[in-house]
């Protein structure tokens, strides 16, 4: 009965690589998104309080 040898690990897919890559993208601009329309809409509240105030 032969020994069982270990496998070699094998690399992953540059495909799997490219699909991190602009999954990683997209998060960012999603983050960035987000934070611009939240500061944006602080600013536009903050100059009606003042208008008014």
């Amino acid at each position: 009965m032969a020994a069982k040898t270990s496998k070699a690990k094998r690399r992953k897919p540059a495909a799997a690589v490219d699909h991190a890559w602009l999954t990683m993208l997209a998060r960012n601009v999603t983050n960035m998104a987000i934070v611009m329309a939240s500061s944006g809409s602080v600013l536009l509240c903050l100059l009606i309080a003042k208008r008014f105030a």
